[in-house]
């Protein structure tokens, strides 16, 4: 079975991609962005992938919460993985013969206490990994720890990144939809007919009856007219009968209801 990352190796997507299977087991298939990684898996049947959905310092990814409502992908697992970014450089460099750094848009955000600090300028490329072929004499590269060695690159510094407690979410999908036998949580696009006051309000309100936490809630515009949108949310149970009662429930109070996964987190410490 192939199995689709954000590539090449040694990204954040890739690292992921090894807690939750070996290459020896899956057909490993790098992507140069997240939109081609999202195409491919919905197109393909015999295919998963691991994409990042969420990032603790970051926020949503929007592209792939985007596709979970406008291509025909469905989550079936889930992966945390921690966040440690190093400088790279040229042979022998410290980090006072850098003047610049390329990475991708959330690593130059999750490192910028540490960019401004050295006054480094900085521009983006698609993936982290990328940017080690940005490496030139006063040129840098921010990219995965442990990364850069695979390319023959040292780090300059290690883990720069601007909080220590960083952590991004990823989501094994594939365009079947799979729901597990006691599952540790379900995913549901919750999508209102209409726009009315209290339209969240009474979607949490009904998770509350039947006293089911959420540890997702977002909101991705529905992209038909401006002030309407689309509700993630993440309950930390999986398909039972309490959640089947708040989905009716929910289906009267005139909201469409799309289970994106009912699944088990990986690897979470």
């Amino acid at each position: 079975m192939k199995l689709y990352y954000l590539g090449p190796k040694g990204t954040f997507s890739y690292l992921a991609a090894k807690q939750y299977q070996s290459e020896s087991e899956f057909d490993y298939i790098s992507k140069s962005n997240l939109y081609e990684v999202v195409t491919a898996v919905s197109e393909d049947d015999q295919s998963i992938a691991v994409v990042p959905i969420e990032n603790s310092i970051e926020g949503t990814i929007n592209i792939v919460a985007d596709a979970l409502t406008q291509q025909n992908i469905y989550a079936q697992g889930e992966i945390h993985l921690d966040i440690q970014f190093a400088l790279y450089g040229p042979e022998n460099a410290t980090v006072n013969d850098i003047s610049k750094v390329y990475s991708i848009s959330p690593a130059i955000s999750q490192t910028s206490k540490y960019i401004q600090q050295h006054n480094f300028t900085y521009d983006y490329v698609d993936s982290t990994i990328q940017s080690l072929e940005k490496i030139t004499n006063q040129v840098g590269a921010i990219a995965p720890l442990g990364s850069g060695e695979t390319y023959g690159f040292q780090p300059i510094e290690q883990n720069i990144q601007d909080f220590p407690h960083n952590v991004t979410r990823f989501l094994v999908v594939s365009n079947q939809p799979q729901h597990l036998d006691n599952a540790s949580d379900t995913m549901l696009l919750i999508t209102p007919q209409f726009d009315k006051p209290g339209l969240l309000a009474s979607i949490l309100n009904t998770f509350v009856l039947f006293n089911i936490n959420l540890s997702w809630i977002e909101s991705r515009p529905l992209k038909t007219q401006l002030g309407m949108y689309h509700f993630f949310v993440q309950a930390d149970t999986g398909l039972t009968e309490e959640l089947s009662k708040v989905i009716k429930i929910l289906n009267t109070l005139d909201f469409q209801v799309t289970v994106i996964g009912s699944f088990n987190k990986l690897n979470h410490d």
